[in-house]
C-alpha cells in the first residue's frame, strides 16, 4: 500500500504539530514548511515527539518558483495551509505582514494546482473573525463577513480566494471557518496562555495583578488536538465545501479567569482590566452554529470550558 503524501504549511504552530500527529497515526508522510530549523521554531514538534516522524523544508523566504518546485518534487495528495500571522492584537501593529503572510502563498498554491494538478486536496484555516461585529451571535456558513481586524480581513480575503478557485477552476479546496482552539502549544502572547501562565506562578506576597483589557468578551472555546480531526474530515471528504468549527457555546473571558482562579485559589481582586490591553475594535460576543458539520460528519466536540480550562493549567497536551 502507498502511503498518502501531506503538505503542511504553519506545521510548527500549534494547529500544524497536532495535525502532524494525527496524521502520522494514519501512515501519511508528512511534509512541513518552516521558516527555521532552529529549536526553538521547532518546539511544538518536539513537544507531541513528532519531530523525528517528518520531513521539514526549510524557506527564509518562499516565491512562486519554490512553492512550484516544492508541490512537483512532493507530490502531496493533500495541502493544508495553516501559515500565517495569527494573532489579533499584533495584526493591528502590523496589517501588511498580516494581510501578506496569510495569502500570498496560498494564492500561489492554489495557482500551481489550477495549472498543474487539479487533484490535490487543498484545506484552508478561515477564522471566525471573519464575522467580526455582526447582528447575529451565533455565525454559520451563510452568516456574512464582516470584518474588524486586520487578521480578520486577511483571513476573509484567503476564504474568498479558495471559493473562487473552487468555483471557478474545480480545484479541490474547503474553508474551515475555526472558532478559538486552545492548548499548551498556544503562543504566549494568546490571552488563555497569558492567564494560565499568571496562575501557575502566583505567589500571595510577590504576584502582581492579572491586567486584562475586557473580561467580559464572549467567545466560543474548543480543544484545538479535537479541532485537527475535523480538519482532516473535510480535506479527504469527496465534497469540498466551507464549515465553521466551533464548539456551539459561548462563555465569557471572566467566566475563564474565574475557573483557572479557584482551580489554583487566586482571589478574584487580583484582576484587573486596563485600557492598555483594550484593542481598537472589539468583537463582543460571537459564537459558531455548527450544525453544518455535525449533520454532515456526525462531528461534536469532546471538552466544555471547565474541560479544557483544566487541561490549559496542568499542561495536558492531549
Amino acid at each position: 500500500m502507498v502511503n498518502k503524501k501531506a503538505l503542511i504549511f504553519g506545521i510548527s504552530g500549534q494547529d500544524g504539530a497536532y495535525l502532524s500527529n494525527l496524521l502520522l497515526k494514519k501512515n501519511y508522510l508528512v511534509y512541513g514548511v518552516t521558516r527555521s530549523k532552529k529549536y526553538k521554531n521547532l518546539d511544538n514538534l518536539s513537544k507531541i515527539n513528532v519531530l523525528k516522524k517528518i520531513y521539514l523544508k526549510e524557506f527564509k523566504v518562499l516565491n512562486k518558483i519554490k512553492i512550484n518546485n516544492l508541490i512537483s518534487k512532493i507530490s502531496p495528495n493533500e495541502i493544508y495551509y495553516l501559515s500565517g500571522q495569527s494573532s489579533v492584537e499584533l495584526s493591528f501593529k502590523d496589517p501588511i505582514s498580516t494581510y501578506l503572510s496569510n495569502n500570498l502563498i496560498l494564492f500561489h498554491i492554489l495557482e500551481y494546482c489550477r495549472m498543474h494538478n487539479t487533484k490535490i486536496k487543498i484545506y484552508n484555516s478561515a477564522s471566525s473573525e471573519c464575522f467580526g461585529n455582526n447582528k447575529k451571535i451565533f455565525c454559520n456558513e451563510k452568516t456574512p463577513f464582516n470584518p474588524i481586524s486586520p487578521y480578520g480581513k486577511a483571513k476573509s480575503f484567503g476564504f474568498w480566494l479558495i471559493k473562487y478557485y473552487r468555483e471557478n477552476f474545480s480545484i479541490k479546496a474547503s474553508n474551515g471557518i475555526l472558532f478559538n482552539h486552545e492548548s499548551p502549544l498556544r503562543k504566549k502572547q494568546f490571552v488563555t496562555q497569558k492567564i494560565t501562565e499568571y496562575a501557575r506562578k502566583f505567589n500571595k506576597k510577590k504576584s502582581k495583578k492579572l491586567l486584562i483589557g475586557n473580561s467580559k468578551v464572549h467567545r466560543d472555546w474548543g480543544w484545538a488536538n479535537d479541532y485537527v480531526n475535523i480538519i482532516h474530515k473535510i480535506n479527504k471528504n469527496k465534497n469540498n465545501d466551507d464549515y465553521v468549527i466551533g464548539s456551539g457555546e459561548h462563555n465569557s473571558l471572566l467566566k475563564f479567569i474565574k475557573i483557572i482562579f479557584k482551580e489554583k485559589n487566586i482571589p478574584i481582586k487580583m484582576l484587573k482590566e486596563t485600557k492598555k490591553f483594550k484593542r481598537p475594535n472589539e468583537i463582543m460576543k460571537i459564537c459558531s452554529d455548527n450544525s453544518k458539520i455535525k449533520r454532515e460528519f456526525n462531528w461534536k466536540p469532546k471538552y466544555n470550558l471547565r474541560k479544557i480550562a483544566l487541561k490549559l493549567i496542568n499542561k495536558e497536551l492531549f
